[in-house]
């Protein structure tokens, strides 16, 4: 299932439902960045003004895979 975020930067969010968990997959800068929706959650029959908010938690994912992945190296 796929949905674009109607905002100024069309972000393009693709979700998948792997067993009982629905993930969601995108693109921040460069780097592909998912995660899994909180249980309950069905992006088919949720609104997806929820994109903003799925937006906002994978921009903070990115954040913190890249600060993590600094403070490996």
């Amino acid at each position: 299932m796929r949905a674009t975020n109607t905002q100024a930067n069309n972000q393009e969010v693709l979700f998948q439902k792997l067993g009982n968990t629905w993930y969601v997959f995108t693109e921040i800068g460069t780097e592909m960045v998912y995660s899994v929706l909180p249980t309950g959650m069905d992006p088919r029959t949720t609104k997806l003004e929820l994109c903003d908010v799925i937006e906002k938690h994978l921009k903070k994912v990115a954040k913190h895979s890249r600060r993590s992945s600094e403070a490996a190296a």
